[in-house]
């Protein structure tokens, strides 16, 4: 076994989580229903995105049903920092999470919606956060809390949890 396949097999079995608690409820993705994919931008900072389905999702056969599911996009962190959900910031991020989400793929996506489709607002006194703990390498961790704002019937919840996460890209560089 080459050094080369040894790295990709490492990162390719690293282990992932998020978990949450949605409006009192816990919610929990797996390994294989997260995704972290970095972005850089030319000479800007790039953002990074975190998204999980609902565990179980991820394998095969899949549960009947749509899984839910959770965005995170903010600015891509080179280190250890916490950035708000408040539009009035200059390191915004934006969370959103949707109850059976469809996919667009699906043949009836265009004639069957979401059940809800929660995201933030970043209104005036929003305290919303995203806390990135750890930025090493592929790797990334951290906490978030937020309050969500359902598209349509402008129900709000609570939204707070962890993820740990690791870029799978084949030859991105990571985060720093």
């Amino acid at each position: 076994m080459s050094i080369a396949t040894f790295g990709f097999t490492t990162n390719a079995l690293a282990q992932q989580s998020f978990t949450a608690t949605v409006d009192g409820k816990a919610w929990e993705s797996d390994n294989d229903g997260i995704n972290v994919i970095p972005v850089a931008l030319g000479t800007s900072r790039g953002t990074v995105t975190i998204a999980a389905t609902s565990k179980g999702f991820s394998g095969h056969p899949t549960p009947k049903g749509f899984p839910d599911s959770f965005s995170i996009v903010c600015p891509m962190p080179k280190k250890a920092e916490r950035m708000t959900t408040a539009r009035n910031s200059s390191e915004v991020c934006r969370v959103s999470f949707t109850k059976a989400a469809r996919s667009m793929m699906s043949p009836d996506y265009a004639k069957t919606k979401n059940e809800g489709e929660f995201v933030t607002k970043g209104d005036a006194g929003d305290k919303g956060y995203v806390n990135f703990t750890k930025v090493s390498g592929k790797n990334i961790e951290g906490e978030f809390s937020v309050e969500l704002t359902e598209e349509t019937t402008k129900k709000k919840m609570t939204v707070s949890g962890k993820f740990s996460g690791v870029d799978q890209q084949v030859g991105s560089k990571g985060f720093n």
